[in-house]
């Protein structure tokens, strides 16, 4: 079988590549067929040129020397066996990041709070925008089709389709864009409800902590016969992938109205929705979206990832979510052969949204916190404030967008202070006979503007609710209970339930991080 020479599908019109990093430009070719690879600057001057060729899978990858920022640069590809070429125009060169997870990342500028006032913003000609196409297995033509443009091709900020990008994408890349001065691409790789088993290779899952993945896939594979499973599949596909069908959801998905949600429900018990049963046809089976997906823009170099998921991964499960999140980051940076850092957003609270519940959501948040406080060039912020009691959607995505941003341009790029993006933090507590005090850092005026936050003194004696209480600077200030005894241990919480809120925040309007700390009673 003769196979067509063409790049990797990420390779088009409009695109980015990172900056100070190797340039690796791939696709497929004939086995032995001779590439060269050409970039050039706006003016026709070569920036490098390099040549490869294709392997026994009929792959090619041609490396070029890393460069500097650049913009309106020509990329010209051509197999020197068959004489065809190929040309890819309007290349930056920039800060390049991808964007992951489930629906809080998917979650579309269009349905933002703020959409109103983003659409109308000024076009920022350095910004550059692509969604790898929602593939679930080998041969689905796509699950974006009519009104979901924008997928599968670089987008300019402003071009139609950019409102179906991650608002939390979008935000970040206009906030490092205007800070750095540099071109930025943002690849959105990402699909609702999904768990972060379906974006790692199976080597992560094949561990005795995380190997019931792929048993309990096993499980669900073994009750149908592999033409059933197909059958069953595909007529489930042809209804989800249904145009008319998932913009209704979509309305409903991320809508706020409590009662238009208990309405749905209602009405979906006589008229279930088509679902794909687990399987190789499900996009949310273990590995799957890291071989439709992720690796169709492995090698593409990046900066970074930001990462915004866990929901899926909560109720019995939440207790192994450090080992899953960290093979994850691992098995990318393997991938990449890059130290990629990593941006993780904190699950927000909410209370009931849809027939789902919060089990287990405090756990997959002390499992974020533990990996980004162990792991290197790993960070994360918290957004306990930002919850809505009945939609598991954070609305105010820009918010989020110019949080992770700040630590961008902290940790990653040194432009700012980390005081004034980092989440408070507790450092200490200490108790004497007439107050507990606890302090933090990243803070030096605390405050609460709403309703107070809830603070719990876990004692021998009893669980204690503490409501009233004041701020010092960076310090929280209780009165000590009468029923706390001399010399007794004691542990004290803020926000750390599956619906914690908080409200407490620092100068920078940054919330607490939810926390549970020991101390003695002297």
């Amino acid at each position: 079988m003769m196979h067509r020479f063409c790049l990797a599908e990420i390779f088009s019109d409009g695109m980015v590549l990172q900056r100070n990093e190797k340039i690796r430009i791939f696709g497929d070719a004939p086995q032995g067929d001779k590439i060269r690879v050409s970039l050039r600057d706006t003016h026709g001057n070569l920036l490098d040129e390099n040549w490869g060729v294709a392997d026994e899978n009929n792959r090619f990858e041609v490396r070029l020397m890393p460069l500097e920022a650049s913009w309106d640069d020509l990329l010209a590809v051509r197999n020197e066996s068959s004489g065809q070429l190929l040309r890819v125009e309007n290349i930056s060169i920039g800060e390049v990041w991808l964007a992951g997870g489930q629906s809080n990342m998917e979650f579309f500028n269009k349905y933002e709070k703020n959409w109103d006032t983003t659409k109308k913003l000024p076009m920022n000609k350095h910004i550059h925008f692509y969604n790898v196409p929602q593939r679930a297995f080998e041969g689905h033509d796509t699950h974006n089709g009519e009104g979901r443009d924008g997928y599968g091709r670089w987008l300019d900020d402003k071009e139609e389709g950019y409102e179906n990008f991650s608002a939390i994408g979008y935000t970040f890349a206009r906030a490092i864009q205007e800070k750095l001065k540099v071109p930025v691409g943002i690849i959105g790789c990402n699909w609702g409800g999904t768990t972060a088993s379906a974006w790692v290779p199976e080597s992560v899952l094949d561990t005795p902590e995380l190997r019931r993945y792929l048993t309990e896939y096993e499980t669900e594979v073994e009750k149908y016969s592999e033409e059933e499973l197909r059958e069953l599949s595909l007529k489930a596909w042809k209804a989800v992938d249904d145009p008319k069908g998932y913009h209704d959801f979509e309305k409903f998905l991320y809508g706020r109205d409590r009662q238009v949600q208990l309405e749905e429900l209602e009405a979906r018990k006589d008229n279930p929705p088509e679902m794909v049963p687990m399987g190789p046809y499900n996009e949310n089976r273990p590995c799957g979206l890291y071989e439709t997906m992720l690796k169709t823009v492995i090698p593409y170099s990046i900066k970074g990832a930001l990462w915004y998921q866990g929901e899926s991964d909560a109720g019995d499960r939440a207790p192994m979510y450090d080992s899953l999140l960290k093979g994850l980051i691992n098995s990318w940076r393997d991938a990449w052969n890059l130290d990629l850092s990593f941006l993780i957003v904190q699950l927000a609270p909410f209370k009931e949204w849809l027939d789902c519940t919060n089990d287990g959501y405090k756990i997959v948040r002390e499992k974020q916190r533990l990996v980004a406080e162990t792991m290197e060039n790993v960070y994360m912020t918290a957004i306990g404030d930002l919850g809505e009691e009945y939609d598991i959607h954070p609305k105010e995505k820009v918010e989020i967008g110019n949080r992770l941003a700040g630590l961008a341009l902290c940790h990653v790029y040194e432009k700012v202070d980390s005081r004034d993006v980092e989440n408070p933090c507790i450092s200490k507590v200490t108790v004497n006979s007439g107050n507990i005090v606890l302090e933090f850092e990243n803070a030096k005026d605390l405050s609460a503007k709403d309703e107070l936050d809830e603070i719990l003194i876990h004692a021998k004696s009893d669980d204690i609710a503490v409501h009233t209480y004041g701020f010092e600077g960076n310090k929280i200030l209780i009165k000590r209970p009468d029923e706390l005894t001399e010399g007794e241990v004691i542990s004290i919480s803020i926000g750390v339930d599956d619906y914690g809120q908080i409200s407490i925040k620092n100068e920078n309007g940054l919330p607490i991080v939810p926390f549970k700390m020991e101390v003695v009673h002297e």
